[in-house]
């Protein structure tokens, strides 16, 4: 990811993390996976994009590897075989909006652009999914 790119990233901050919604995603919280691998350039680009815009508007990220490493910057992980929602992933990077008090997938986002795009589709999936009531 260059500079511009994560610029672009951190201007889109303040859409993500309204006070309003924040308080909604403690109330019914939505949580993301991302399966990927830490080979897949657009995946580690997709992690970057999570890691400078989910974790400052407190929205849960857990990266589901499917080559058993971390993907940066996120170092923790889980592996995508060992999970019951990511093991049927084939396309990575692929962004999973999950319900967790349902543990059911309401969304999901394959593939990954730029950072703009990706979470221009992020805020568009979080605004539907509050219209929706699960957030």
């Amino acid at each position: 990811m260059n500079r511009r790119d994560l610029l672009l990233a951190a201007a889109s901050l303040p859409a993500l993390a309204l006070p309003a919604r924040a308080q909604a995603m403690r109330d019914r919280p939505i949580g993301l996976i991302l399966v990927g691998a830490s080979w897949c350039p657009f995946c580690k680009a997709a992690a970057n994009t999570l890691f400078a815009s989910a974790e400052p508007a407190s929205i849960p990220v857990l990266i589901a590897s499917q080559d058993g490493k971390p993907i940066p910057p996120y170092g923790d992980f889980v592996e995508a075989a060992g999970h019951p929602i990511a093991r049927d992933i084939v396309q990575i990077p692929t962004l999973l909006f999950v319900h967790l008090p349902s543990q059911a997938v309401i969304h999901q986002i394959s593939g990954f652009r730029n950072p703009r795009s990706y979470l221009g589709q992020i805020r568009s999936t979080l605004v539907q999914a509050q219209e929706a009531g699960y957030v």
